[in-house]
């Protein structure tokens, strides 16, 4: 399979098919409204301004995404500045290693920009593929009920 990745602001389209993969996995954290939620992702879509949200593509058909955000559970941590966040992969694609290349994707881009570091949160309080790809564990916290593990990545 040929990967590429390209931004969803090159794909407005795409828009409505994002906000059915986030909903089916983050439905708690999104509302109830998905016409108001995909208003809200078209108003941020932007390739130099955070959030940037790219798409993993086969064969010209989006199966993924991911974001780099400025901030994500600011409620908590409000200090903490620059998320690898929205990783999703369509449930057909996945045990492919694509999750790991778009978070490598948002690694990159975040490099690109300067960007010192990036945080992110996961349910895997191993660390799960983020642990493989460098990132390192800060701390276990509450998120909506469930324990999750806030991580870190060093940028250089």
């Amino acid at each position: 399979m040929q990967l590429e990745f390209e931004y969803l602001a090159d794909h407005p389209s795409y828009v409505p098919l994002v906000i059915t993969w986030w909903q089916t996995i983050w439905s708690d954290r999104m509302g109830t409204d998905p016409k108001r939620s995909i208003e809200k992702l078209h108003s941020t879509l932007s390739k130099k301004e955070l959030p940037i949200s790219i798409l993993a593509m086969a064969n010209g058909a989006p199966i993924g995404t991911a974001a780099l955000k400025s901030h994500e559970v600011e409620d908590l941590f409000p200090d903490k500045q620059y998320w690898l966040g929205s990783v999703f992969v369509d449930a057909a694609f996945r045990g492919h290693g694509i999750a790991s290349a778009l978070s490598m994707k948002i690694v990159q881009l975040a490099e690109q920009l300067e960007i010192p570091h990036l945080y992110l949160q996961t349910l895997d309080l191993e660390g799960g593929l983020y642990s493989k790809l460098g990132w390192k564990a800060l701390q276990r916290f509450d998120s909506k009920g469930e324990e999750t593990l806030l991580m870190i990545r060093k940028l250089s």
